[in-house]
């Protein structure tokens, strides 16, 4: 998935940083996919939460069945999607992403939302829109540098 398609209007729940990636499932149906079972969505799915990763806007909070044996560890990216790509079989559905990991928006990209007036009764689009503007623009102008 190229930034363009992840960045479409469609999908700008994706980003809502108070509801957007918390389960799998989520991030599926904000990219308005229905039907979870496929190869397609495990593709789909698998293609944005690697490249919300690459923009350092998620981590995982809680690895679901695998949490107590990686809360401590810190993981690559590469690493990260690996034991995603390993947890979440094709036919996987709704009860299924319970037990795998789950994401939260990094603090920065939460602070620097608030920071333009963000809260969590604001209207998502309607701030992006009116606020925000060109979202993959402000997230690069807004992001930590990597050190």
């Amino acid at each position: 998935m190229i930034n363009k398609q992840l960045f479409d209007k469609e999908n700008i729940y994706l980003f809502e940083p108070y509801d957007g990636v918390e389960f799998i499932y989520s991030v599926l149906q904000n990219l308005n996919i229905t039907n979870f079972k496929t190869n397609d969505a495990r593709e789909k799915g698998l293609e944005t939460i690697e490249k919300l990763l690459d923009l350092e806007l998620i981590e995982i909070f809680h690895w679901g069945d695998n949490h107590k044996q990686f809360a401590d560890e810190i993981f690559s990216n590469a690493e990260i999607m690996m034991h995603i790509k390993t947890v979440w079989f094709v036919g996987a559905d709704f009860s299924d992403f319970n037990s795998m990991p789950m994401f939260k928006f990094k603090d920065w990209y939460i602070k620097s939302l608030e920071n333009a007036g963000m809260t969590h009764t604001t209207d998502w689009s309607g701030f992006v829109e009116n606020k925000i503007g060109d979202l993959e623009r402000w997230i690069e102008k807004h992001r930590p540098s990597k050190t």
